[in-house]
């Protein structure tokens, strides 16, 4: 069996509700799926695409030729476009108004357009009048993170269906090889999940805390040259940032004992030492981290920020 809307993780509620509608006289043609990447939505409009294009019936079997070739991504009657570069352009536009326009063997078509938010104006124009009154029996799945990001007479074309990220039992059941903070801190994204099991992003990571805890620890912090080096690479610079805002939030959630929203589980020891600094000397080096990230990207020096970030700390210290 290749039924794939079986092999989905969550949704299910919704999938139900549209898999009624697909049964009912007046289901819609025009479907604009919006909610973060890496969540299923490409997945669950090519699941749909079977259940449409199925020879048995409107839910799909999973057996018959078509649910196979569905599977296979060689049905005739399926078209999936794909953005070239950074936009879907015209020419991607008149190759699905090509596509309907030739015979068909089966009496359904079914066109996913993921990334829709990137169709350039002329594709999108090029569209309007096949959205308005498409043929009969011809099925249109719009892909986008948000409907913001859509021309308004695209999104006045289709109805809207808004997915939530998954749930954290969700990204485990799909990912049983992931350690928990990583499925904590993919925020219910499997595309994310993937981006912070990468090698270089786990390096990254690494990094981030052993300076975040030299920052703290290190009396002669501003003559050590390791931290120097790895913060050379303004990209890096800011992911490193964003990890020690990540942790800080952590530590201020382990203050007051919320532990289930704490991200980084596998930092044990080092959330413990910094969570005993002062609540207002934390805060105040979380916002000053913030405004840190922030002004990497405006070419400031970062090894000179970080410089006056410790100086800045050293002095707060004696303070409290």
């Amino acid at each position: 069996m290749a039924r794939l809307l079986d092999q989905v993780f969550g949704h299910k509620d919704l999938i139900s509700k549209m898999l009624q509608a697909f049964s009912g006289e007046r289901p819609g043609q025009t479907f604009l799926f919006v909610g973060p990447s890496g969540i299923g939505k490409k997945k669950i409009a090519i699941g749909f695409a079977q259940a449409l294009l199925c020879e048995k019936t409107r839910t799909a079997c999973g057996s018959c030729p078509g649910c196979l070739r569905v599977a296979a991504g060689a049905h005739e009657s399926l078209k999936i476009v794909l953005p070239t570069g950074s936009q879907i352009k015209i020419d991607d536009s008149r190759d699905i108004i090509e596509f309907l326009s030739l015979q068909s063997l089966t009496p359904r078509r079914v066109v996913i357009i993921d990334q829709a938010q990137l169709l350039n104006l002329q594709a999108a124009n090029s569209l309007l009048k096949t959205l308005e009154e498409p043929p009969a029996e011809t099925y249109f799945f719009l892909l986008a993170p948000s409907a913001a990001g859509l021309l308004p007479t695209l999104r006045s074309r289709s109805r809207t269906v808004g997915f939530k990220p998954l749930k954290s039992e969700e990204i485990r059941r799909g990912a049983t090889e992931a350690p928990e903070w990583a499925v904590r801190a993919c925020q219910g994204s499997f595309e994310k999940l993937a981006q912070l099991l990468d090698v270089s992003e786990i390096e990254i990571r690494g990094q981030a805390f052993l300076v975040l805890q030299q920052f703290f620890e290190d009396k002669e912090f501003l003559t050590e040259n390791t931290w120097r080096d790895i913060f050379k690479e303004r990209q890096r610079s800011q992911r490193i940032f964003s990890y020690w805002i990540s942790f800080l939030r952590d530590v201020l959630y382990y203050q007051e004992g919320q532990k289930k929203s704490i991200l980084n589980v596998d930092q044990g020891d080092l959330l413990k030492m910094i969570s005993e600094q002062k609540r207002s000397r934390l805060l105040d080096f979380l916002e000053k981290i913030m405004r840190v990230e922030l002004e990497v990207g405006q070419n400031r020096d970062v090894q000179l920020m970080i410089e006056e970030l410790w100086v800045h700390e050293q002095d707060r210290g004696k303070e409290i």
